[in-house]
């Protein structure tokens, strides 16, 4: 079967799972002033697992343990054709719409190499709801595209995003995603990760070069003496 293909296949399964969620929980009983993303996310994970408990393509299908904050998907799953089954990660996102254009965390670096390599799979999936705020709540709506899903696999990522200083990688969350091989993600992904330590690096050599020189040191000795001085004199 054609990779492109597949892929596709797995996207459109997904946005229909996540579809439906949306249509069968319109305005869910959650307050969109204070961690909403955290309860929508919730919300999505449970009824996920229940869509797809009898689905035609996903299986054993899994929710985030219940207080885990750091585990590194919101719900699991595996996508079964034919005689290949295959792990699918999920990473719900919630957008509120009223919100301006950010730059969410996508997943530390390490992480998510150690994601694939370590479970045989390669496809983590972002998958985009949005909300507006009511008098009593929130409700779904379209996002300025009139998409209520929009879902695209990390490998597709824009190539804009950076890994920053604490070693997570980042994204402006309007960024259109960009058809890619596996292989092409992987150079790109590494690249990336490269591309920051030498960021951190070239800083801390400046930092280092600029705290060796005795200048700062004699400046403060001098103010320092100074302010002694006057003390003294008290």
């Amino acid at each position: 079967m054609d990779i492109q293909a597949y892929e596709t296949l797995i996207l459109n399964q997904l946005k229909i799972v996540t579809e439906k969620i949306l249509y069968n929980n319109p305005q869910p009983n959650i307050s969109a002033k204070s961690r909403a993303g955290a309860e929508i996310s919730s919300l999505l994970e449970e009824e996920f697992v229940k869509e797809t408990a009898n689905h035609l393509y996903f299986k054993d299908s899994l929710a985030s343990p219940k207080g885990e904050t750091k585990n590194p998907w919101d719900a699991l799953t595996y996508f079964e054709y034919k005689d290949h089954r295959e792990v699918i990660w999920i990473d719900f996102k919630a957008v509120k719409v009223s919100s301006k254009a950010s730059n969410p965390d996508i997943g530390a670096a390490d992480k998510l190499i150690k994601l694939i390599t370590n479970n045989n799979g390669f496809y983590l999936v972002y998958i985009f709801v949005y909300y507006t705020q009511t008098e009593l709540g929130l409700k779904f709506v379209p996002n300025k595209n009139a998409e209520s899903v929009k879902l695209y696999f990390l490998k597709d990522i824009h190539s804009s995003f950076r890994r920053n200083t604490k070693n997570q990688l980042q994204i402006n969350i309007d960024k259109e995603p960009e058809n890619r091989t596996r292989q092409d993600f992987i150079e790109m992904l590494l690249g990336k990760i490269i591309q920051g330590y030498t960021r951190q690096k070239n800083i801390a050599e400046r930092e280092l070069t600029k705290y060796n020189q005795n200048k700062i040191r004699l400046d403060l000795t001098k103010l320092n003496k100074e302010q002694e001085d006057k003390i003294r004199n008290l």
